[in-house]
């Protein structure tokens, strides 16, 4: 009933006079949605929207923000509460942290163990141009601020609107080579009111223009007609002598039953319903929460896409099942088929 009544008022929403009414100190005060995004908020602000009833019918983040549509096909998170991390001279929002991945606490030893992995796995040099796909709020760029210079860039890409324009407003403002791009695809956790599919997107760069590109924890969340769409984006973009270091949940029989025994994550990751050729979900009703693919089907991927793996795939610390693991997630190291070195 719930989801009904939503989809019956989606198109009306942005039209409604809803409001965001902020508690601090005290006083309470009531922003319209669409002027929210100028209101400066701080730490420690208190956010309820209002009426009622229209919250209760709105989307959830898994930090618990909800989605606002605004007009213009615009969407704006807004938190219970407002808490900010102060970390190298910028204050960030501690829920765009959790959409990103683990919590504020974590968000250098994290970052940096990325770069130490890109150093030795791909190799970096501060000329390099780096794309990112689902950068979040920055925790990768942050760090690639102290190894790029002048001449280096770095683009980064994610379907969250309100982290990417967190980066254009801080990040880009101060360092001009970092660059964000919101793309609109709709997922039904982080991006539910998305107007665009995961085929649509064309990565933002020319054709065979790209030293390094990262995704983190991108395809957990996708199945093969997307990852594949991704990978032949990748294809097109990379250069001759470029490296892409792409994550992913491996489903082996070694992997699955660690997982399920070890419970390293706080996700219960089982990944017991089959969802395709070699593709398993962890939860049938939100199966994007968290997608694994078995050793065949992600070769059939990569064979379909123009690229091949330069390495075998890094191991991965989720499951418990492997003591010398290099990431969290299983790891691919890709580049251009005719480059590789297996």
């Amino acid at each position: 009933m719930k989801r009904a009544i939503r989809q019956a008022l989606q198109g009306l929403m942005p039209h409604l006079p809803i409001k965001i009414a902020v508690s601090r100190n005290g006083a309470l005060m009531r922003i319209a949605a669409d002027e929210f995004e100028a209101f400066p908020l701080e730490d420690g602000d208190e956010l309820r929207i209002a009426p009622g009833f229209i919250a209760k019918l709105l989307h959830g983040s898994p930090d618990g923000s909800r989605h606002v549509p605004l007009r213009g096909g615009k969407t704006l998170q807004v938190p219970a509460k407002v808490e900010m991390f102060d970390y190298k001279g910028f204050r960030i929002p501690k829920h765009l942290i959790l959409l990103t991945g683990a919590g504020s606490e974590t968000l250098e030893p994290i970052g940096k163990a990325h770069i130490a992995n890109y150093r030795k796995y791909m190799g970096l040099a501060p000329e390099m141009s780096i794309l990112e796909i689902g950068c979040g709020i920055g925790r990768d760029a942050l760090q690639f601020i102290d190894i790029l210079d002048g001449s280096g860039r770095y683009v980064g890409v994610d379907v969250t609107r309100d982290s990417i324009a967190w980066c254009i407003k801080n990040i880009t403002a101060r360092h001009p080579n970092f660059t964000f791009r919101h793309f609109d695809a709709r997922h039904e956790l982080y991006n539910p009111l998305g107007t665009k599919g995961t085929t649509d997107f064309v990565l933002p760069a020319a054709d065979r223009s790209v030293d390094r590109i990262v995704l983190g924890s991108i395809f957990t969340h996708l199945f093969e007609d997307e990852i594949v769409h991704y990978l032949s984006e990748i294809s097109r973009v990379l250069r001759p002598s470029g490296r892409t270091y792409a994550t992913f949940f491996l489903y082996s029989e070694e992997t699955v039953s660690a997982g399920r025994k070890t419970d390293r994550t706080p996700f219960k990751l089982r990944f017991e319903h089959r969802f395709g050729d070699g593709c398993y979900v962890n939860d049938a009703e939100n199966p994007t929460g968290a997608v694994a693919y078995t050793d065949e089907a992600m070769h059939r991927m990569i064979e379909k896409s123009g690229l091949a793996l330069d390495q075998p795939f890094l191991k991965g610390w989720w499951s418990g099942a492997f003591d010398d693991a290099v990431d969290g997630q299983e790891v691919a190291i890709l580049s251009l088929r005719n480059s590789a070195t297996i």
